[in-house]
């Protein structure tokens, strides 16, 4: 079997073009999916060390469990749990990213960003 992981929100609008998309993408049969609600938020600022390290956890959980070596990071819009404008989401991801990459190292850590009309972009200048 082969994995990825995705830290992504809790909205149920992302959840299947986000699934869809990242076995394509990271060509996996499974998405381990670690919500929260607007993680982002979290992980770029790393000011709530509760969150972040239960997300982080969850990341190890799948990398150990199973044997997980993509992770993607993932903003969208109309996020109730962070209602950023698109752009301060870009930078957030770009916070994240960054964190993610110094904890695992060993992993290809990816920005995403749903947008609008639910399709998903892969942010590549991240």
């Amino acid at each position: 079997m082969s994995f990825c992981a995705a830290i992504n929100c809790m909205d149920g609008r992302v959840q299947e073009p986000v699934i869809n998309h990242l076995k394509r993408r990271f060509q996996v049969k499974f998405v381990d999916m670690i919500t929260e609600s607007g993680p982002i938020r979290f992980l770029s600022t790393e000011t709530d060390p509760v969150k972040v390290n239960s997300i982080l956890e969850r990341v190890e959980v799948s990398i150990i469990k199973h044997d997980v070596s993509a992770i993607a990071v993932i903003g969208h819009h109309d996020c109730a749990g962070n209602p950023m404008s698109r752009d301060v989401q870009v930078d957030q991801l770009r916070s994240a990213v960054s964190m993610l990459r110094e904890k695992f190292a060993g992993c290809e850590v990816a920005a995403f960003y749903v947008e609008d009309d639910w399709t998903v972009t892969e942010l590549h200048d991240i």
